[in-house]
């Protein structure tokens, strides 16, 4: 198993502010106070997309049927791992890119249907536009690079493109967010500069997984291209209650 302790060494000298209480702590990391509840909500839940099972039934795969095969997620998009993805998407903090990356990397490595050796490319959510243009950088294309990277996994932007732009999913209530992504995805394996995706195993890597329905999308223009199987590795897991949260 791949040692994401090695990597660290060299910077564990440098104290720094825990990004998630400010407090001085060694090494450019979270606090171990800060890391223990950042972790995700010990309970059952869903094999195929993490939502907590309260009921016995998963509140967006009934809905859904989703094209994606299985989902890790970080943590929950709650408490600290809300204000942490917030405060990277919408404050403009890249620097977080690496903290956040390291927590879905180890939870991957910690999740046994995660497949890491069957895995042949990790690919972000294509981005916005209009979003690329206001923040200057994608944020689920700079974790999925370092995640790539600590993995030692394949990192594609080709595979999947966006061909339609439809409305923010940060504005839009549950049903809506189920519908929006309908034909904003699409792949042409075999054309150029895209690959062939027969057989081929993709991870899609994203920061927030509210309905699940961008995941889905993205899934099946990769499935109809080819692919065999569709993981999502997302940073931080919503609960159906809280859809509506990203404004």
């Amino acid at each position: 198993m791949l040692d994401l302790g090695a990597w660290r060494e060299w910077r564990r000298w440098i104290p720094s502010e825990c990004p998630g209480c400010g407090k001085r702590t060694p090494g450019q990391d979270l606090c171990a106070l800060c890391a223990r509840g950042l972790r995700p909500e010990a309970c059952e839940r869903c094999r195929v997309c993490a939502h907590p099972l309260f009921s016995g039934e998963c509140p967006d795969c009934q809905r859904l049927s989703p094209a994606f095969d299985h989902v890790v997620s970080a943590f929950d998009y709650a408490g600290l791992g809300e204000r942490l993805v917030k405060d990277y998407k919408f404050a403009g903090r890249l620097s977080l890119a690496r903290l956040l990356a390291d927590c879905l990397s180890e939870s991957v490595l910690e999740a046994p249907a995660a497949h890491l050796a069957e895995v042949d490319w990790v690919m972000p959510v294509p981005a916005r536009p209009d979003s690329l243009r206001e923040r200057g950088f994608s944020p689920p294309a700079e974790v999925a690079r370092i995640v790539a990277r600590r993995l030692r996994l394949r990192y594609r932007l080709d595979l999947v493109r966006r061909v339609g732009q439809g409305p923010r999913q940060g504005t839009l209530g549950r049903a809506a967010r189920l519908r929006a992504p309908e034909g904003i995805y699409a792949c042409a394996p075999g054309s150029g500069h895209v690959a062939d995706l027969a057989g081929r195993q993709v991870v899609v890597i994203d920061d927030v997984l509210t309905t699940g329905a961008t995941l889905h999308a993205v899934a099946r223009a990769l499935k109809a291209g080819g692919a065999s199987r569709v993981q999502g590795w997302v940073l931080a897991r919503a609960r159906a209650d809280s859809v509506g949260v990203l404004q």
